[in-house]
């Protein structure tokens, strides 16, 4: 007897690793009119991302707005830019496969060489390869007894779009506008009717010198929503997505009769959106025959797929730390370019959000010195989540205020959008070879004692028996089985 398998191929698109890349980037400004930075925001645009053998290559532009005070103690800006190139090395990366880069700029430094200030910033890239895959499964075959089940696979669809937007509204009279940041958070987003949705809020950071050459800085929240095609955004899928600024632009109309100034707010969204599909797939669990032995392979596979997305917003207080401490002698002009470093941890009661509130701070002298601290107000409290799970959030309404004794209090309000994750494996049978042939049975009739506990399968297996033919032989029969009971093969001899 000769067995001849079937096998039937399931093609999907799954994660394939994570990577992460370093890179450092500079850029030179003339030093000569530079007395002290105040603050600096580096952001980091990405451009192209390419995957070859062993690595993903990816690029982009740093953009540096620098705000500075001057020899005449007058508060300046910069603006500067600097291309980079970088990869990450990974083995399971190939031509085949695409990657979803997402950028940090972080920790800015300066030096002075010459009539030079160099400005460096570190890039840094979480990257997520995705690939095609493919699972080879048992289906059936000649002389085959199968036993066949529901395969569960989860596989990701990745889709991107853009959307621009506008927003506008007053303010005391801007004499200019020295530098600004702006984070995305979403909300909400699902998948229905052939198209991703998103909703969340842009929050913009506005740091303005006013006409009595004061520095001072401005909130606004305003809320976005985007619609991105997808062939997959039908059922039951579960899907989150990752919105950053591309680029935005500021302009400010000024009415010095009424001191007054409108600011207009131009923006550039990116939305990548990860669909997380399951499908469930026909295939074969276990098999034998009753006349060879056979070899079964089994292979795993698996991926990670969202379990639900939290909305979380948490008032945050407490006493801030100033670094460098400048003295009393300094007052509190503006807190720019906010910010949170969040991890989602698990504690003793439970998951936790641990984390600070960042800042960059401006203080000024009675004899109209600027000088700027980073400030740090650390937080951590209770969130529901899943034990892998990711936040990210936007820090808004952050006030600061000097105590008695010098210390500073910080209070502010953190919107957070937590991700969990869970994740999947599945078992499938990949190869089937044949064996030795097995002795054919002599006796036309036979009774066999099987074990307390066994099923139908086990027993079919163990006997070598199609299942149907045991029932027909047995139909009194129970499964599981009881101690004591006996079961009945009739065979057909040649």
């Amino acid at each position: 007897m000769t067995i001849k398998p079937q096998f039937d191929t399931h093609r999907y698109v799954g994660e394939v690793c994570r990577l992460k890349g370093q890179s450092i980037v500079e850029c030179r400004l003339p030093g000569s009119e530079i007395g002290s930075i105040l603050a600096v925001h580096a952001k980091a645009i990405p451009a192209d991302c390419t995957c070859a053998d062993g690595e993903v290559q990816y690029g982009g532009r740093v953009l540096l707005a620098v705000v500075y005070e001057d020899g005449d103690k007058k508060v300046c800006r910069a603006e500067r830019g600097a291309e980079f190139f970088h990869k990450a090395e990974g083995g399971d990366v190939t031509p085949a496969c695409f990657a979803k880069t997402v950028l940090s700029a972080d920790n800015v430094t300066w030096r002075r060489e010459g009539s030079g200030l160099y400005i460096s910033v570190i890039v840094g890239a979480d990257i997520a390869v995705y690939g095609g895959k493919q699972m080879e499964y048992l289906s059936g075959g000649e002389n085959l007894i199968c036993q066949n089940g529901a395969l569960s696979v989860c596989k990701t669809v990745c889709v991107s779009g853009e959307t621009e937007g506008e927003d506008e509204f007053d303010a005391d009279y801007v004499g200019d506008i020295l530098l600004h940041s702006e984070t995305a958070v979403v909300n909400r987003v699902s998948a229905n009717a052939g198209q991703v949705e998103i909703e969340g809020e842009l929050a913009l950071n506005i740091c303005v010198l006013k006409s009595d050459d004061s520095v001072c800085s401005y909130e606004r929240l305003a809320p976005f929503r985007m619609q991105i095609p997808s062939d997959e955004a039908f059922g039951s899928v579960s899907v989150g997505a990752r919105v950053t600024v591309k680029s935005a632009h500021l302009t400010a109309g000024t009415d010095e009769e009424k001191g007054k100034s409108k600011i207009v707010l131009s923006y550039c969204l990116s939305a990548d959106c990860f669909l997380y599909v399951h499908e469930e797939l026909s295939a074969v669990s276990d098999a034998f025959s009753s006349g060879v032995e056979i070899g079964l392979k089994r292979t795993k596979g698996g991926g990670r797929y969202l379990t639900n997305i939290t909305k979380c917003t948490e008032r945050v207080n407490g006493i801030a730390l100033l670094s460098p401490d400048m003295g009393e002698e300094f007052s509190l002009q503006a807190a720019v370019l906010p910010r949170a470093e969040i991890t989602c941890k698990k504690g003793e009661h439970g998951m936790e959000a641990e984390g600070a509130v960042l800042a960059e701070v401006i203080l000024c002298n009675a004899e109209g010195v600027h000088r700027s601290a980073s400030l740090t107000l650390p937080f951590v409290f209770p969130i529901e989540c899943g034990e892998d799970a990711e936040a990210e959030g936007l820090v808004c309404g952050l006030n600061l205020r000097r105590k008695k004794g010098g210390e500073i209090e910080a209070e502010g309000t953190l919107k957070l959008s937590i991700r969990s994750y869970a994740s999947k494996e599945w078992e499938y049978v990949s190869e089937c070879e044949e064996g030795e042939q097995l002795e054919e049975e002599s006796a036309a009739f036979s009774v066999f004692m099987p074990m307390a506990g066994e099923d139908l399968w086990q027993v079919a297996k163990r006997l070598r028996c199609p299942p149907q033919e045991l029932e027909r032989s047995n139909p009194d029969l129970q499964f599981p089985l009881k101690s004591g009971e006996r079961i009945y093969v009739y065979r057909q001899l040649k």
